[in-house]
């Protein structure tokens, strides 16, 4: 039997590696970004898909400004940190391909369309029948002494219907101005120019961060060196990300270190032998090797959070090993195999047990679950067979000679549950365990916001907020989704939509908003706009060129076309705009509306459920209910997964007695989150998460008081006290973590850990003890 098991345990560990080193060709296939474990919002599938084009655009973004007393300096300084960006491949060259669009590219592409495009105060007017006050206010532009206007323009358009359909349309209120073609301000003295541009990878690349973080170094120096008191402003989502990544990677390292030492030193103390932490070590390399080779055929890449909880659930089979060497205190036995066959039916049942509550949970369609309990698992499964099959080959110590005190103290946690002696301390300390688990579950605060995930850094912080103050730049916390079977239905229903949004803003429930109907009205709309022209104005048009020494055709002639937004190309559409075409698929077309200055999110509610076809979205808002949403379901899951795991075990203990070897598992999980209360921290998808590890270890921890009998019972509780101290060494630390979701998850470990520990004993059944197959 060990040897057929040994020979399979090679054969799927030869396996896992081909599929490791076949995968890891092209480097790690590791998914950094926490929101792509989630599964789709609650919304319309066609919203999801524009949430997750409009965090990948915003993502990638990089803006810079850099300032000086003078502004040739300035001007010099800038363009120096971005031909460096674009040298060291952090930024794309716009320069490359198509030419960056000015105001004449724009003019060329939009004047023989003139006659359709309108501002909507020209279109009141028209329709009101005072076309004269159009005629007049082109006059005063054209006589002024300030007018920028040439005689070419005035001819073509003596109206000037496009210059103030432009000035209208690219009005915006960013201070930034065109100086010397850059963009710039002045603020007390001193000019900042802007530095912008998208990344050539991802924000959350850690390639891009390092190369990102090295050119602003090197630059701030030798700017400073060069020209002296130059000053850089950045933000990014990269330099976010790269304070996240430093910062996980110190509390990993310092806790790490800890966790590690402590480790070592417990299995010196115990075991006074490098050779069982030498094996221990195999069992979890080779759990976390069948996890990652398994999930990469599955799903081709694997989420880092799905990782690191699989990898702690993997730190079970650190639990299998401290049973099979707590076996060698057996004095009456020196085969490796029997030291097997004493655990054996408790690992198999521990194993089928996790790996049926993981199955329940890939039945989720939430792609972070579902490689969680994959990974989880089949890891597992590895592991199981490392011990019990690999463990008896490598294994050929003798007893240990050491260890009556171990035992001893081990069993007092046992006897405190079951002697009679202790019933006067048991009951005071139920009693405290329920009152304080009915009080904290009325303490239990709900927090889903994911403005908590990162606990954003105040120097960065501060870059940014100087940034938006000095570029006017506002900050956007709202948008509308509209959706269209075509780019016309699209933009109508967003000529319809700016009615209602032109209300909010007269009132002061919006500061402005930004549509690309605004810049390119639909063809209905350019079509009524043409007839206005027409009745209104070209009546009275040649009185008018006559007044200004005009004569010949009249310049707006009926059969000018249309203007489409696919007549413009990416670089001659305005930035401003360009950003609001989400996406576009055969039958569907979403643009983005763009709103700032929101006072209150009510009244645009009441917009988009006026149509399917409106969605009113806020990144924050959407991510924070989908975690809700997550944090809900992974709670119904781990009970069914309860409830599948207590029909495997009635089949051994009845059902009765599976309830009772359950009992401190789920204790531990409806305890945990109820005392974590009382200290004030909330309750959040990542505590939902934290509760999967606790029901398997807990289950572990039950499963192995039930199954060992007499002397057996003294070896059980002494490798579950060093499985308890060692998930606490690895993985309760985390709870002094800064960061937000690590933190969350740490402190739930340690508090539902240690109450597992706690509760285990009562899984015991002294009167129905089970014996172990030979």
């Amino acid at each position: 039997m060990i040897r057929t098991g040994f020979v399979i345990y090679l054969l799927l560990v030869g396996a896992a590696l081909a599929v490791i080193g076949w995968r890891f060709q092209d480097g790690l296939p590791l998914n950094t970004n926490i929101v792509a474990m989630l599964p789709q919002t609650e919304e319309a599938e066609w919203v999801a898909r524009a949430e997750a084009a409009e965090r990948t655009l915003g993502s990638d973004q990089l803006i810079a400004l850099v300032g000086h007393a003078d502004f040739e300096i300035a001007r010099t300084a800038a363009l120096d940190l971005n031909r460096a960006l674009i040298n060291a491949s952090v930024l794309r060259n716009t320069d490359e391909g198509a030419p960056v669009a000015t105001l004449t590219d724009l003019n060329k592409a939009l004047f023989p369309h003139r006659a359709g495009l309108l501002t909507e105060g020209d279109r009141k007017l028209l329709a009101a029948g005072q076309g004269q006050v159009l005629m007049d206010r082109a006059m005063v532009q054209i006589l002024s002494p300030l007018s920028l206007t040439d005689a070419e323009m005035i001819r073509r358009d003596p109206l000037l219907l496009l210059p103030n359909y432009l000035t209208s349309s690219l009005k915006n209120s960013s201070k930034l101005v065109n100086r010397a073609n850059v963009l710039a301000v002045e603020e007390e003295g001193k000019w900042y120019v802007l530095v912008r541009g998208k990344l050539v990878g991802s924000a959350f690349d850690k390639g891009v961060q390092a190369r990102t973080l090295d050119v602003f170094d090197r630059m701030s120096e030798k700017l400073d060196k060069d020209y002296g008191d130059v000053e850089i402003l950045k933000t990014g989502a990269v330099f976010y990300g790269e304070h996240a990544y430093r910062r996980a990677e110190q509390e990993a390292g310092f806790i790490g270190i800890i966790s590690l030492i402590g480790i070592i030193v417990l299995n010196f103390l115990i075991f006074r032998s490098f050779h069982p932490l030498a094996l221990t070590l195999i069992a979890v390399a080779s759990g976390i090797a069948g996890g990652l080779a398994v999930t990469l055929i599955f799903f081709g890449t694997l989420q880092l959070l799905a990782f690191v909880f699989g990898a702690g659930l993997i730190g079970i089979s650190v639990d299998y090993a401290f049973h099979y060497f707590c076996e060698r205190f057996n004095r009456q036995t020196t085969v490796p195999s029997a030291r097997a066959r004493a655990i054996r039916s408790g690992l198999t049942l521990g194993l089928v047990s996790s790996v049926l509550g993981f199955v329940t949970l890939a039945l989720t369609p939430f792609p972070g679950l579902q490689q969680i309990a994959i990974f989880s698992a089949s890891g597992l499964t590895l592991s199981y067979l490392t011990v019990l099959y690999l463990f008896p080959y490598l294994d050929r110590a003798k007893p240990f000679t050491h260890g009556e005190k171990y035992l001893a103290f081990s069993m007092r946690l046992h006897h405190f549950w079951w002697k009679s002696e202790n019933r006067k301390w048991r009951l005071p300390i139920i009693g405290l365990l329920i009152a304080a688990g009915g009080l904290g579950a009325t303490q239990i605060v709900v927090d889903d916001d994911v403005r908590r995930l990162q606990s954003l850094p105040p120097e960065l912080q501060a870059e940014e907020q100087a940034i938006r103050l000095l570029a006017g730049i506002e900050n956007q916390t709202h948008r509308f989704f509209v959706r269209g079977a075509s780019t016309e239905e699209v933009l109508q229903a967003e000529e319809a939509l700016s009615l209602d949004l032109e209300a909010l803003r007269a009132s002061g429930m919006i500061g402005n908003y930004r549509m690309i109907s605004q810049f390119i009205p639909s063809r209905a709309r350019q079509l009524e706009n043409k007839a206005l022209v027409e009745a209104e104005l070209l009546p009275a048009l040649p009185e008018h060129m006559a007044a200004l020494g005009l004569s010949g055709d009249v310049p707006y002639g009926p059969t000018l076309g249309v203007l489409t937004l696919d007549q413009l190309t990416g670089e001659t559409l305005p930035g401003t705009f360009s950003q609001l075409r989400v996406y576009t698929t055969p039958g569907i077309v979403v643009h983005a509306v763009s709103l700032s200055g929101v006072k209150d999110t009510a009244p645009l509610a009441a917009l988009a459920d006026k149509s399917p076809n409106v969605s009113l979205i806020s990144q924050a808002d959407s991510l924070s209910k989908t975690f809700g949403a997550y944090r809900v379901r992974a709670l119904i899951m781990l009970a069914i997964a309860y409830g599948v795991v207590w029909v495997f075990l009635s089949l051994r203990y009845g059902i009765f007695g599976a309830l009772k070897v359950m009992m401190p598992s789920a204790g531990a999980v409806i305890l945990a989150p109820c005392l974590i209360a009382l200290i004030g921290e909330p309750f959040t998808f990542f505590n939902a998460m934290s509760l999967l590890l606790i029901f398997a270890i807990g289950l572990d921890y039950a499963l192995f008081n039930r199954e060992a009998a007499g002397e057996r019972q003294r070896r059980a509780m002494l490798a579950n006290g060093l499985s308890t101290i060692s998930t606490l060494l690895a993985f309760g630390m985390l709870a002094l973590s800064e960061t937000f979701a690590i933190h969350a998850f740490g402190i739930t470990i340690l508090v539902g850990i240690t109450l597992a520990y706690l509760l285990a004993p009562l899984a015991s059944d002294l009167d129905h003890p089970m014996t172990e197959p030979v």
